[in-house]
């Protein structure tokens, strides 16, 4: 696990500078009524899930509690909450999870009655506060049936770890989807939240970056198979079926409370600095002003000025 852990404070301190975009462009997706309709059309959520290349409904008819873990979930509610058993619909113990909960609360709290208006008098749930880094400390009962990151892994700090908590957090034969775009961190040029690729490699699920290379199917040999595929949009999928429990040593539980620790006190002395916390507030509000206006435009408009922005770099 020791080159898992490189400098895990530097990871963490990178992975924090995204905050700021993420919390402005949720804002402006639930401020704007066709960005906010776009999305929920989009969404499945108050369907039934449905995961490409993975028949999720016939696997959770036949778990016993259908326990799902919607893990970096975002604002999207992307992830349907219910199945479907002989043309009935049945909802499921669903939890949608991200690390960023209490500033995605007081968003939903914010627009709660256009909210309501949009969705026929019906508010979303809250998202409950989840690291997937350590996501078997929120459920140590090892009683998850499904557990789905999409496009969430490689915004992590610490991904390959996550995928090991996410594991342990499963009930033997529990599974874990992952869906993710190739290599986005080289598409994002290493910006804000993106610091690692996912990719497949001749059938392997790899990660890494340019200091970092990971073959997810060797790590986890042993007590979890792995099978990756490609999507329609060429996405990386890959299904983990967890078979036994992890051995506590690859976890290394006391490094993540040094870990924690030596974080807890980089942000304290962040806070206690004036210019830093005028920094990153002014970033903010940066950042808000710009999605103000791009989550004003139609999607098209959007995609157009994104594949503008992509030709000049």
């Amino acid at each position: 696990m020791n080159s898992i852990m490189q400098k895990p404070e530097y990871s963490i301190d990178k992975w924090q500078e995204g905050i700021d975009y993420e919390i402005a462009f949720w804002n402006n997706v639930y401020r704007w009524k066709g960005t906010f309709t776009g999305m929920m059309n989009w969404s499945n959520y108050g369907k039934t899930i449905k995961l490409e290349n993975f028949d999720a409904n016939t696997f959770l008819i036949s778990c016993k509690d259908r326990r799902v873990l919607d893990i970096g979930c975002g604002m999207s509610y992307a992830t349907g909450n219910h199945i479907e058993i002989n043309g009935t619909r049945e909802s499921v113990d669903i939890h949608y999870i991200d690390p960023l909960a209490q500033p995605f609360n007081a968003i939903l709290r914010h627009y709660g009655k256009r909210i309501k208006k949009r969705l026929n008098g019906k508010p979303l749930p809250d998202i409950e506060f989840g690291m997937m880094e350590y996501i078997s400390a929120f459920y140590p009962n090892h009683n998850v049936d499904l557990a789905i990151i999409q496009n969430a892994l490689d915004h992590s700090a610490i991904p390959v770890k996550g995928i090991l908590e996410t594991i342990d957090a499963l009930r033997t034969e529990g599974i874990l989807y992952l869906n993710h775009h190739p290599d986005e961190a080289e598409t994002e040029h290493y910006k804000g939240f993106h610091q690692y690729n996912i990719n497949e490699k001749n059938g392997h699920l790899v990660i890494w970056n340019k200091s970092e290379y990971y073959d997810i199917n060797e790590l986890i040999d042993g007590f979890a198979e792995i099978k990756t595929s490609k999507g329609q949009n060429n996405n990386v999928i890959a299904i983990i079926t967890k078979k036994k429990e992890i051995p506590p040593e690859i976890l290394e539980h006391k490094k993540d409370v040094k870990l924690l620790c030596i974080q807890m006190m980089l942000d304290i002395d962040h806070s206690a600095n004036v210019k830093l916390a005028l920094k990153r507030k002014l970033k903010y509000w940066m950042y808000n002003t710009i999605q103000f206006f791009v989550q004003s435009l139609t999607w098209e408009s959007r995609m157009k000025i994104k594949e503008l922005i992509k030709q000049t770099k």
